[in-house]
């Protein structure tokens, strides 16, 4: 690896029509492989809905792509203008540079996205790109890996393939700028090694989002929304919702809508191709574990199906009111347990989600406008959605990532660009000019001229 740095670090940045070229190649790439990735992506999980993998590792992308190609003549543009009035005539610009050799260190739940996505800003500012996979998902990371040969030479994009020694190493390297996408325990590790080097990172972590229900909001309208976004993946998605505040008035009549809407989009959910499943036994015990400790009253599954250890599925499940220092709280769940928790008022439910770090995401269903700017001013979260789980991460012009504790930087369309992006300052000095007026050595007129100047 360090090898392979140091000649990719001796190479110059890759010029705007080579990079119109690569993200052309990269798209029609992922076209005519779509089904190996969908296939190997359900491989790795031993079952991942078809539709699923579509939508989230195939669309996504290529509306990134797309976007990028239709955006980035006018990102690369160098912005200028007239200095300040005093250095009359000079001017200034912005120069959006390439940073050099960025790293991507890519998580397993959504193993082909979550490369692809960086790579597309990476490669749109013009900079060479090491990937590193997920060790957890390796048939995909190995279709990755030929896929993108297929596209890049090694000194365009190296993808290296290992375990988590590998990862650790991976962080340490003097890269030019490290995405990392996963925990935040391990984004802590991945920050203290680029630390070394002094290497830039953006982190895009997880933590618990919260959802928040008004009163004013049709309950069966939330339930619906709520339940396609917190089981696509089968809740395996770092934004996916993590917990509901509901008031009690309110409280059976969402239990009731969500096992409705459960029954509707997931009936016999051990056998239905639409329902993906835990991506390992390790996951799928620490599942388990989480759910260790509370009362049977308050597990409530949503299938009348048993789990089935063999095809790795675990049913949808609500847990009622669990204690807030239980790690069902305490830990980001990542998986298809959604706990309840009823709260007084609004007001109540804010100073709740303020008690904990910052989510990733906040979603809030309400009609009330002036509930909505309530939510939006006086939380912290990454993002906020209103009236929606997940739509908002495929939006390519908005801006995605953390804060806190659930991520540092952002990306996706310009910000993506940005992120991967140093934007030097560049001054353009006149041939004629006045500075001379200003500078040493300092004559009674140029005394005066100073003074009119402050």
């Amino acid at each position: 690896m360090k090898q392979q740095l140091e000649k990719m670090k001796k190479m110059p940045p890759l010029p705007l029509a080579q990079r119109v070229t690569l993200l052309k190649k990269l798209a029609q790439t992922i076209k005519s492989n779509q089904t190996k990735i969908i296939h190997a992506v359900s491989q790795d999980f031993s079952h991942r809905c078809q539709q699923e993998s579509q939508m989230a590792e195939i669309m996504v992308c290529l509306d990134e792509i797309k976007h990028a190609l239709n955006h980035i003549k006018q990102w690369t543009q160098t912005r200028t203008w007239h200095a300040n009035w005093k250095f009359f005539p000079s001017k200034c610009a912005v120069y959006p540079q390439a940073k050099g050799v960025v790293g991507i260190m890519a998580p397993w739940n959504y193993p082909v996205n979550l490369v692809i996505e960086p790579l597309v800003a990476a490669i749109a500012a013009g900079n060479r790109v090491m990937i590193k996979p997920s060790e957890i998902t390796p048939k995909t990371s190995e279709t990755l890996k030929h896929m993108l040969s297929e596209v890049f030479s090694e000194n365009e994009v190296y993808v290296v393939l290992g375990d988590v020694k590998v990862a650790d190493a991976f962080s340490r390297l003097p890269l030019d700028h490290i995405l990392f996408t996963g925990s935040t325990q391990v984004g802590k590790i991945v920050m203290r090694n680029a630390s070394e080097n002094l290497t830039p990172v953006t982190l895009e972590l997880g933590g618990k989002s919260p959802v928040l229900i008004d009163d004013d909001y049709p309950v069966m309208k939330a339930a619906k929304s709520i339940v396609q976004g917190k089981w696509f993946n089968a809740g395996q998605t770092c934004i996916a919702p993590d917990y509901i505040l509901v008031s009690k008035p309110k409280f059976k009549e969402l239990v009731d809508a969500i096992k409705q809407q459960v029954k509707l989009c997931y009936p016999d959910f051990a056998t239905n191709n639409d329902y993906s499943a835990v991506v390992n036994l390790s996951h799928l015990q620490r599942l388990k574990q989480l759910l260790s400790g509370l009362e049977d009253s308050q597990v409530m599954s949503l299938s009348d199906q048993a789990q089935n250890q063999a095809n790795q599925k675990l049913p949808p499940t609500l847990i009622v009111n669990p204690p807030t220092n239980h790690p069902v709280m305490e830990q980001e769940i990542f998986g298809p347990l959604l706990p309840i928790i009823t709260t007084d008022n609004l007001d109540s439910a804010i100073a709740f989600i303020n008690q904990r770090p910052n989510p990733l995401t906040l979603y809030f269903y309400s009609n009330n406008q002036k509930h909505i700017q309530k939510v939006r001013t006086q939380t912290r979260s990454g993002s906020l959605a209103i009236n929606e789980t997940l739509v908002h991460f495929a939006q390519e012009g908005l801006p995605f990532g953390g804060i806190g504790a659930s991520g540092m930087g952002s990306y996706h369309g310009y910000q993506g660009f940005v992120a991967m992006s140093h934007m030097k300052s560049v001054y353009y000095q006149s041939r004629l000019n006045f500075n001379g007026i200003v500078r040493a050595p300092y004559t009674q007129l140029k005394k005066r001229i100073l003074r009119l100047m402050s």
